[in-house]
């Protein structure tokens, strides 16, 4: 399998941002505490920061000469966040469609709370536009963090 590094590391990112999304559940941040959600919420990007940057650390102690090229390593971390999308759209339509089925309500109670327009609110917050905003947010800052990760992590000099 050409990609098993990345597709076993993309399992990994999967597992932590499921784990992440209960951690949010049980803290109260999709509910009673959702004020302190777009915070906290931004944590989500020091784990996955974390996951990729140990993915594309081990690509290079997985090379035979323990080199990496800076380009292996953006593509490399590009693809543990590509090919985790898929799983994370199932994990977050299941998430949100059970148990976290009340951040929606909350957001949407909170946002109206700052003066924002009903019906604004209301086409933002649903599970399509969610899961939209994921996709995207995963793939892009998927990107980024791998960029940063491959200059520190490179050996091409």
């Amino acid at each position: 399998m050409k990609f098993k590094h990345e597709f076993n590391w993309a399992i990994i990112l999967t597992g932590v941002s499921a784990t992440w999304l209960l951690v949010q559940y049980f803290t109260g941040l999709h509910s009673t505490k959702i004020h302190l959600h777009p915070l906290y919420g931004m944590l989500w990007y020091v784990l996955a920061f974390s996951v990729i940057f140990f993915s594309i650390k081990n690509l290079r102690h997985q090379s035979p000469d323990g080199k990496l090229f800076f380009w292996e390593g953006v593509q490399s971390g590009t693809l543990v966040a590509g090919i985790s999308i898929p799983m994370h759209l199932v994990i977050y339509a299941i998430y949100y469609s059970t148990i976290g089925s009340v951040f929606f309500e909350s957001a949407i109670a909170y946002s109206l709370e700052l003066g924002m327009q009903k019906s604004e609110v209301e086409m933002f917050f649903t599970l399509e536009g969610l899961l939209i905003r994921e996709t995207l947010s995963i793939i892009a800052s998927g990107f980024i963090i791998s960029l940063f990760s491959s200059v520190f992590l490179k050996t091409d000099h």
